[in-house]
């Protein structure tokens, strides 16, 4: 079975100085594929911290937030 993905048109007002600079940390070609992974990574990692919580701390998850701050 076939996943579907369904896609709205929606309208935001962003900044645009910040959709170019994720465009080109995660190397995306158009502005809808920067905002859809960024969206992606966010959940990713807050389901990361959920496992890592579950785990009894067992294992530490650098997210994006950690890693900016220690460079």
């Amino acid at each position: 079975m076939q996943n579907v993905i369904k896609k709205v048109a929606k309208h935001f007002r962003l900044d645009e100085n910040l959709i170019k600079d994720a465009q080109k940390i995660l190397k995306t070609k158009t502005e809808t594929e920067a905002i859809e992974t960024a969206l992606s990574e966010v959940i990713y990692q807050e389901k990361m911290r959920k496992f890592i919580e579950r785990t009894g701390g067992k294992f530490y998850f650098e997210g994006l937030n950690e890693a900016k701050s220690s460079s």
